[in-house]
């Protein structure tokens, strides 16, 4: 796991604790609009707002006075000059409290890109696999392990080295462990470190949760980007956040 998959268990066991209780869509709605409630609400919490609203006034009475100039180019550099530190300065009070907040969000578009991005093929479904390099054959194997979870067998199509991965969660993608992992994981696993098989992707079937569109806009983005936005939007109109 990845310091970003930290909070990935809660997650799960929030979400499952839904099942019974909502469909798969309106999950990813609720997850979106919780996302984008937490994150606003955390930046709300986070940035000065009182500066930032004073800093706004000034910015707005010298850009005014700026508008209001009837001089020469030269005699309004210092009123561009303080919009600039003005502007420059509302920057800096909001950019860290904006990173911040957004790390709460971070961990769980990677936990949805998981639980909600694709499935196991129903069976009887053989879905693609290409082992890198290309001299390497890999194959779907529906039970990989005794408790049925499925994966991939990779040989040298020589008759000689065979190895067999399983998949514990529906992820397409098999790699040795990255410096970046350490922030992001794969929570597939990974190869051995040293392995001839650089790279293993399945090309699983996407989740669907709009009966419309075409098939890549039909995932669990656009519905959990829109309630994001509703959310975050209506709280800081609401709660007029700076």
């Amino acid at each position: 796991m990845g310091l970003l998959d930290l909070p990935a268990p809660l997650y799960t066991w929030l979400d499952a604790a839904l099942v019974g209780v909502l469909p798969p869509l309106a999950r990813v709605l609720l997850w979106g609009a919780l996302a984008g409630l937490g994150s606003m609400a955390l930046y709300a919490l986070l940035a000065p707002q009182g500066r930032i609203a004073r800093g706004k006034r000034e910015v707005a009475e010298a850009r005014q006075t700026l508008d209001q100039h009837d001089g020469s180019l030269a005699d309004a550099g210092p009123i561009i000059g303080r919009m600039l530190r003005l502007s420059l300065g509302q920057v800096r009070l909001t950019t860290l409290p904006a990173l911040i907040a957004s790390i709460p969000l971070l961990t769980l578009l990677a936990w949805m890109s998981t639980a909600y991005g694709y499935r196991y093929p129903e069976p009887g479904e053989t879905p693609p696999v290409e082992a890198q390099p290309a001299a390497w054959v890999a194959e779907w194997v529906p039970q990989a392990d005794p408790d049925g979870t499925p994966g991939v067998r990779v040989s040298n199509g020589e008759g000689g080295s065979t190895d067999l991965f399983d998949l514990p969660v529906p992820v397409g993608v098999l790699h040795e462990w990255r410096w970046w992992n350490a922030i992001l994981g794969n929570p597939a696993g990974y190869l051995p470190s040293g392995s001839a098989i650089e790279r293993v992707r399945v090309e699983l079937p996407r989740q669907r949760f709009l009966p419309f569109g075409p098939a890549w806009a039909r995932g669990w983005e656009i519905p959990f980007l829109t309630a994001l936005l509703a959310a975050s939007l209506g709280l800081k109109i609401g709660a007029r956040i700076q």
